[in-house]
Parts: structure tokens; C-alpha cells; sequence
């Protein structure tokens, strides 16, 4: 009976309850606690540690694969944080583990109506921050990196990541009680907005494409310019902003291509700004050369001819190199009806979906792992929700970003 309790309880939680998952914590807080107390020889840290565990599991509540056995999956979350902390330092523990941000509390002590979700706000709160505080707090509390690859990843000091997320959890939590006080801030926020796939079965559709699609360079127009936003999982925050802008016709090669300057911004580690040239063919879009602004010096590589082409136009079914099928897409407020999903690139584990208007313009792109995939310092794939995957081919795919063309 305990154990179907437990099992409604995750469910509510994993729908938003915050009080659900208030009931569940203080099921199993007291014996957690005793046991880290044990473990770090004082209850100051044992409770600590265990704020710490409660804050991760709501966090990731939804990767639960027992929810039956919510207790020993989070006392095990709090045990690995205190053998870390006893591996780092038995007597000490850095600063960076303290003032841990706890909005069970804050839920309860300033009376969050429950038609607020409490990861909502946390996740609201993460979203405001700046670039570097953000895509630091991201990876170590959604995407549960270690510090030591965070530092690894982003190319900074362990002692910066430190200092980052003492930072970013003052200003997080901050953020959440001034949101739970005086209702959400009009200014907009930087998570992924509402995606809305309905499938058509039984339609066909065939769109001639604009562009290549690569970053979003979907209409090749000498004065073309589009924006698009990346946003991560788990939690759809965004890692940052490309803009595109078709500059001018050139001749590479003695073939006439387009000159696209691709540029980024509100990204951690900065991404350098890129020159990519396409030449139109009867077959497709050929990607002719790429210019990578680097730090010190340019770097430019050159395709071979057919190397990268991007097919002119799709259509339903399944070929060799792609499959695709008619949905009705919403992102947002904007509707854009019936589309064409392309489901490509499967052979590297890390397949994308592209998805094109009636008019040929790419307005979305998904990217998925494999549990096959190549290990990378990109992506987790056991730290991706399962809710959020893919089955094609009989192999499942879990979502790592969305790139949304927004302007």
C-alpha cells in the first residue's frame, strides 16, 4: 500500500503538485538526514547535502523510472553529493555548496498557489540569468555534469565554475521569491516556447525548399537576415542566438555562390562568427566552403564538390537518405499549419528533424541521441528526459535541443 501511495504521489509530482512532492520529502527526510549525519559527522551538513538531494530530484523528478521507489532513488542522488564532498574534503566543504536554494520552503512559506509549478519557477529563474551564470548553472544542476567537466566543457577555471554557481543560486533564489511575492516579471524569459505536433497520417505534402537549412539560412537572397534561438534539455533553456544574414554573390572556384555571415551571441563558451557560401545546382543546395573567424586566425575549409548538398526540395515517405510526414505545427502564438517533418541523419547517432512550412522555409530543428551515439562533452544521453524521445527504425531517440527560427 505504501508503495502505490508513493506512486501517486510521483505521478502528482511529476504534473506539477507541489505539495505531492512536499509529502514525499517528508516521508523520507528524517531517516536521510540520520544517515548523513552519519556520514559527515554533523547534522548542519547532513541537512545540507539533503536540501541539495531534494532540489536535484525535483529537478530531474521526470527521468524516474520506479516512481514506487522515490525514497532510495534520492537517498542515493544525496549520497553520491556527501561522497563528493568527503572526497573533495572531510572537514571542509566549499562555499559553492552552501546556500543551497530551497524552494520547497519558499513554496510553503510564502504560499505559491499550486497552479504554480514549483520547477517552473526554478526554471524561470535559472532562464534570466546571464549568459555565463546561466549555461554554468545548466549543465551542472539539469544536465548533472560535474564540476570538473563543467570546467572542462565551458574551457574556465574550476574556481570560476565555483564561483558562477554560488552566485547563480543568490540570484535564482531571489528571483523565485520576488516572482512568488509579486506574480511573473512581462519580461520575456528564455525558455522554449510552446511546440505543438499534430500529426496528419494520412496527407501527403511536398515543400520546395528556400535555403539549405543550415543555421537557419533558409532563404538564399542577397539581404536575407533570420534569428534563430537554441534551447537545451533537459529544461529548454537557451544556450544561444545565431542570426543569419545573406550578405552577397561571389564567385569561389569559378562557381557563383552566396555569401552567408552567421554570427552568435548570448552563448558560454562565445562561439566565433562564420562565413558559409552555397552554391544552387539543379541537384540541391551545395555547401562550397566555410570561413571560421577564429580567436587568433581565420580558418577556412573547403568542400569537395557534391560533399555537403542539401536536397532542393522533400516529400513524403521514406527514402535512402531521409523520412518525412505531414503535421499541423504550432510554436508560440504563430501557427504555421500543415508542415513537413524530415527525419535525417541517423547514421552518426545523433539524427535531427527539420521542419518546413508549406512555403519552404525551415522554422524548426530538433535534435536527438542515441544511446549509441559517440560519448561527447555535448550531451548525456542518460541525462535526457525520456518523456521527450523519438522511436524510428526501432531505436530510441531522446531531444537534446530545438532551434526555433524566431524572426
Amino acid at each position: 500500500m505504501e508503495k502505490q501511495s508513493d506512486t501517486k504521489l510521483v505521478r502528482a509530482a511529476q504534473a506539477g503538485d507541489i505539495f505531492a512532492f512536499n509529502d514525499l520529502v517528508r516521508r523520507c527526510q528524517t531517516g536521510i538526514v540520520a544517515e548523513l549525519t552519519g556520514l559527515l559527522g554533523n547534522i548542519h551538513d547532513a541537512e545540507d547535502v539533503a536540501q541539495e538531494a531534494f532540489l536535484r530530484g525535483f529537478l530531474k523528478l521526470s527521468t524516474l523510472r520506479t516512481p514506487y521507489n522515490f525514497g532510495g532513488w534520492v537517498r542515493q542522488i544525496a549520497r553520491n553529493i556527501a561522497r563528493n564532498r568527503l572526497s573533495r574534503d572531510p572537514r571542509f566543504v566549499d562555499l559553492d555548496e552552501h546556500h543551497v536554494i530551497d524552494e520547497y520552503s519558499v513554496a510553503a512559506d510564502l504560499s505559491i498557489d499550486d497552479t504554480d509549478s514549483q520547477t517552473e519557477l526554478a526554471l524561470l529563474a535559472l532562464s534570466r540569468l546571464s549568459s555565463k551564470l546561466r549555461e554554468t548553472a545548466r549543465l551542472t544542476y539539469l544536465s548533472s555534469y560535474s564540476q570538473n567537466q563543467v570546467a572542462r566543457r565551458l574551457r574556465i577555471p574550476l574556481g570560476t565554475v565555483k564561483r558562477r554557481l554560488w552566485e547563480s543560486r543568490a540570484k535564482m533564489k531571489k528571483e523565485v521569491l520576488s516572482m512568488s511575492r509579486i506574480g511573473r516579471s512581462a519580461e520575456p524569459v528564455k525558455l522554449v516556447p510552446d511546440i505543438r505536433i499534430e500529426e496528419l497520417p494520412d496527407e501527403e505534402m511536398e515543400v520546395n525548399t528556400t535555403g539549405p537549412g543550415l543555421y537557419f539560412g533558409t532563404v538564399l537572397k542577397t539581404g536575407h537576415l533570420e534569428v534563430c534561438h537554441f534551447f537545451d534539455y533537459p529544461g529548454g533553456i537557451l544556450t544561444q542566438i545565431v542570426q543569419t544574414q545573406v550578405v552577397r554573390k561571389v564567385n569561389i572556384q569559378d562557381r557563383e555562390c552566396y555569401e552567408v555571415l552567421i554570427e552568435h551571441s548570448d552563448c558560454e563558451p562565445p562561439e566565433p562568427n562564420i562565413l558559409d557560401y552555397f552554391n544552387v545546382t539543379d541537384q540541391g543546395f551545395d555547401w562550397v566552403m566555410r570561413v571560421t573567424a577564429d580567436a587568433t586566425y581565420p580558418r577556412t575549409r573547403f568542400m569537395k564538390e557534391g560533399e555537403e548538398l542539401f536536397p532542393s526540395s522533400y516529400s513524403c515517405g521514406e527514402n535512402k537518405d531521409y523520412s518525412a510526414r505531414v503535421v499541423d505545427l504550432t510554436i508560440g502564438e504563430k501557427r504555421y499549419g500543415r508542415s513537413l517533418a524530415v527525419f535525417w541523419g541517423c547514421e552518426n547517432g545523433t539524427p535531427a528533424e527539420s521542419f518546413y512550412s508549406s512555403d519552404g522555409r525551415q522554422v524548426l530543428h530538433r535534435r536527438y541521441v542515441g544511446p549509441e551515439a559517440p560519448e561527447s562533452q555535448n550531451y548525456q544521453y542518460a541525462g535526457l528526459m525520456e518523456e521527450e524521445r523519438k522511436i524510428f527504425r526501432g531505436r530510441e531517440y531522446r531531444l537534446w535541443y530545438d532551434t526555433v527560427l524566431m524572426e
